[in-house]
């Protein structure tokens, strides 16, 4: 169970997760994530499961509830002969344009709520950044278009935040952001770079040109917190 009561309304910081292949029961997961909720004032149970195909009566008894089970493909890349191509230019400063910006673009991932929002980049600004997460962005006509995001940790990089605001999209911004981040990332000496994908949705195929591997799924869920 991962608990932090700096950001409640973050799912990320908060959240139980399963990565044992032995069978857990539904009860057992929230039993155990109860206490920290109730600590950390968090209003919503969210419960990540790295082995799914391991678990099926797990997320059976879920979705048996009215849980609505959402899946994640895992990509690896461990090419480290990508090459960056197009503009892309490192964030240097974190100021209000970018802090404007980014608040703008959490939103086309369905983050509306404005205490989310207000957590989401005190997260940012407190955590992510001084732990090394790095930012890049495609400038058109003297303003961010897109944005992605890189944090590499003991050799190992992830892929984040990869996203085009509506007017800019469907010109390639989003596989050069990619490939710049999994080159620096290389740079940086990471072994392998990871993203999360929709499974159905468009960007795969965007991964997949720059030499993404699928090699999992996770499965995750929801809930507001009973009372």
């Amino acid at each position: 169970v991962v608990s932090d009561a700096r950001f409640p309304a973050i799912q990320e910081p908060n959240h139980a997760r399963v990565e044992t292949r032995q069978p857990v029961r539904l009860e057992e997961i929230e039993g155990s994530l109860l206490p920290a909720m109730l600590a950390s004032g968090i209003e919503r149970s969210h419960v990540v499961i790295f082995h799914p195909e391991d678990q099926t009566d797990l997320i059976a008894a879920a979705s048996t509830r009215g849980e609505r089970i959402v899946w994640d493909l895992v990509m690896v890349s461990a090419d480290r002969g990508v090459e960056p191509t197009g503009e892309v230019q490192e964030v240097s400063a974190f100021d209000e344009p970018f802090w404007s910006d980014h608040r703008d673009s959490a939103r086309l991932f369905d983050i509306s709520d404005a205490d989310t929002l207000d957590q989401l980049q005190a997260m940012e600004r407190d955590v992510l950044i001084p732990a090394g997460r790095r930012w890049f962005s495609v400038i058109d006509g003297g303003r961010r278009v897109a944005l992605a995001a890189l944090l590499v940790l003991g050799g190992t990089g992830f892929v984040d935040h990869v996203v085009t605001f509506p007017g800019a999209r469907r010109r390639g911004h989003a596989e050069v952001l990619t490939r710049r981040c999994v080159w620096e990332a290389a740079a940086m000496g990471a072994d392998r770079v990871y993203l999360l994908a929709e499974p159905d949705g468009d960007a795969v195929r965007i991964y997949d040109r720059i030499g993404f591997e699928r090699v999992a799924h996770l499965a995750s869920w929801l809930s507001p917190r009973e009372p």
